[in-house]
């Protein structure tokens, strides 16, 4: 089976992380553009060239996973930054209908963002006004939808009219002039699904709120979505850089004409209530959607599931893993861990799959949890583990791990799946990042999105620290491996690490 795959962006978790779960199988091919073709950061990609890529790779495929984005505006930030206009993005999203007309019988999943609005005030991945109007231009557009939908204080107006005079005009209608564009591109492609163009279209919304720019856009196209009755084809729901790896899967489903029976384990009875940070919605509702994506289905008890899925939560209250380990109380309260893990061990035991989403915290991993796991010897017997940035991208990736893992016989592709997210998404994220940044960084003239040169220096520091705190934690896991890491920093940044992961057999001395 060969799935050609345009990702989002070039990062890891778009690039990297689908292709990882596809060694999972030996019969899955993932064909990938180079990441040459990809653009770097707010470089577009070149469309030309990426068309030319597809049109000679895409005859020996069955089917293609596309993001709307890369093809559209050449990629993730490059749409929150272009200055197209809206003939030229139509008619890059047509080239999508006339690859369908040239080859009828492939198999098309798309995605598409609706566009984020960050409520804080950073140029990193948007126009270089929100490094100062960032907060605003969001606090604009929340007032501005809240007013509309429920009304505002008095206190609340004043602070629009406070707004209105300090925001540039022209920063605010080039910041509404895209997302008027953006919003029509949503729109176009909810038609090419309409057509059978698209047989399914993602669209994930990132870092979404309850109120604001996203908030507005979403109604409108939840509103398209369902004046053309298109909704069992079309999936919305907070997410963003997992679409990769949800498409995949479904994909595989779609084409095996199979679907996954899941088993929800929750660390705590108000794990569903839970509004995770960065998000607009009760966990339980956003699990439902990844489920419902990545084309698996709920079964209500274990012995009739394929795989159990363990949803690691806070008790209450998220926090980021930076905080760990200092929690609020009800992490302790409002949950209990323990029996949470022994749960796992025991389904373990009984021969059933577990694969666990570690949702406890925003941006890493619990270690607490990793502990315990690690003192119940189950690392070695899980089937997936994720904990990376979102509660949404942390599942819809341990999803399509499993999905497509489960009947993996290959326990060297599943272990080192495991390995990359502990050493990336908890060892990294919650545990050596911030140190770094604190502590590190200062010392050598350098800072979060500034490396100032010492890439190299701040690599080594990296590995240096990973290395020490898997061997102060892991004592009964992963035994018989040996690996070995090199990292790299995709954007020149410390949010994220991509990690050039090599697992081997261990060799006694």
């Amino acid at each position: 089976m060969k799935i050609l795959y345009i990702p989002l962006d070039e990062r890891p978790c778009n690039f990297d992380y689908p292709q990882a779960i596809a060694k999972l199988q030996n019969n899955l091919e993932l064909v990938v553009p180079p990441r040459s073709l990809l653009g770097v950061k707010k470089q577009p990609a070149k469309g030309d060239r990426l068309w030319d890529w597809i049109e000679v790779k895409i005859s020996e495929c069955q089917g293609a996973i596309l993001s709307i984005e890369m093809l559209v505006y050449g990629g993730l930030l490059p749409s929150r930054l272009h200055q197209d206009s809206e003939e030229l993005l139509r008619d890059r999203l047509d080239r999508i209908s006339r690859l369908k007309e040239k080859y009828p019988d492939l198999l098309i999943l798309a995605s598409n963002l609706i566009m984020r609005s960050p409520s804080y005030n950073s140029s990193e991945e948007e126009p270089d006004y929100y490094e100062e109007f960032g907060e605003r231009i969001f606090r604009w557009g929340w007032l501005q939808d809240k007013q509309q939908r429920e009304g505002i204080t008095e206190a609340e107006t004043e602070e629009l009219s406070r707004i209105d005079r300090e925001l540039p005009a022209e920063y605010l209608q080039d910041y509404c002039q895209r997302r008027k564009q953006n919003l029509i591109i949503n729109k176009q492609a909810i038609a090419l699904v309409e057509r059978g163009i698209i047989d399914f279209l993602s669209i994930p919304q990132d870092d979404c709120a309850i109120y604001g720019f996203t908030a507005r856009d979403r109604q409108e196209v939840v509103k398209e979505i369902s004046t053309k009755r298109l909704q069992k084809k079309i999936n919305l729901y907070p997410g963003a850089d997992e679409v990769g790896c949800t498409l995949l899967a479904r994909i595989c489903l779609q084409l095996r004409d199979i679907r996954r029976k899941i088993y929800l384990l929750y660390s705590s009875i108000y794990s569903e209530q839970i509004i995770p940070l960065y998000e607009d919605r009760p966990l339980g509702e956003s699990l439902k959607a990844h489920i419902l994506a990545v084309g698996g289905c709920l079964v209500s008890t274990p012995e009739t599931a394929d795989f159990i899925l363990a949803v690691n939560t806070p008790g209450q209250v998220m926090q980021e893993a930076w905080d760990n380990p200092i929690k609020d109380l009800t992490y302790t309260t409002h949950r209990n861990l323990p029996f949470f893990v022994d749960r796992i061990a025991t389904f373990l035991e009984e021969g059933k799959p577990v694969a666990i989403a570690d949702v406890a915290f925003a941006n890493g991993g619990e270690t607490e949890l990793v502990q315990l796991l690690d003192d119940f010897a189950a690392w070695d017997e899980l089937l997936a583990y994720g904990c990376w940035n979102t509660s949404s991208n942390t599942i819809g990736t341990v999803l399509a791990t499993a999905i497509i893992g489960i009947d993996a016989s290959d326990r060297h592709a599943i272990t080192t799946n495991k390995i990359y997210h502990l050493l990336e998404g908890w060892a990294y994220q919650t545990i050596v990042r911030m140190d770094l940044v604190k502590n590190y960084l200062p010392a050598i003239d350098a800072s979060y999105y500034d490396f100032n040169g010492k890439e190299k220096e701040i690599h080594a520091e990296m590995k240096k620290r990973i290395y020490a705190v898997w061997e102060q934690t892991m004592h009964h896991s992963f035994l018989q491996w040996q690996w070995e890491i090199e990292i790299f920093s995709p954007w020149q940044r410390m949010f994220e690490i991509g990690l050039n992961l090599t697992v081997g057999d261990r060799i006694e001395e």
